[in-house]
């Protein structure tokens, strides 16, 4: 039994939701009374979920990679320096990396629980240790069922100042 509290700010959650993973994880959904937090349950299955390229039961991943850059873009354009460096944080096989390279964008990948196919040679470990400062670092379908918010916040804050997710 996980203990009933919200991974942010400790104060008590409520399950709101199931959702089936892999068909054949429920995992539940909890939301923080007190934060509004949204978080799933210790994510068990995650390196399973990764362990292979893209699966079939992922319907709608090329569509919202499609989507997110579009929007992406825009907002980068708005009110940001175009110029600089940017990272996909959990970019999973990097689809929306290579998309936001494709748009002339210097995008960049980091994921340690997939393989990189879309944006080879564009993977963190491609930049020195004094290169991984970014612009701006996104995230998609992430913060949810990480295991240790602060840990991963703390190094995106290392990269960035700015964290859209």
């Amino acid at each position: 039994m996980e203990n009933n509290q919200c991974k942010i700010c400790g104060a008590e959650r409520s399950k709101i939701f199931s959702k089936r993973f892999l068909e054949k994880y429920d995992v539940s959904f909890f939301e923080c009374q007190d934060c509004g937090f949204i978080q799933t349950e210790k994510p068990y299955w995650l390196k399973e979920a990764y362990s292979s390229a893209i699966t079939s039961t992922d319907v709608g991943l090329v569509h919202r990679n499609v989507m997110y850059s579009d929007v992406i873009e825009k907002i980068i354009y708005r009110h940001f320096d175009k110029n600089n460096r940017f990272l996909d944080f959990a970019g999973g096989y990097g689809l929306f990396t290579r998309l936001m390279r494709d748009k002339g964008l210097n995008f960049w990948r980091e994921d340690k629980f997939c393989k990189n196919l879309f944006a080879k040679f564009f993977d963190i470990e491609n930049l020195s240790e004094n290169e991984r400062k970014f612009e701006l670092v996104t995230a998609f379908e992430m913060m949810e069922h990480i295991e240790n918010p602060y840990k991963e916040l703390d190094k995106i804050f290392s990269m960035t100042d700015n964290f859209l997710f």
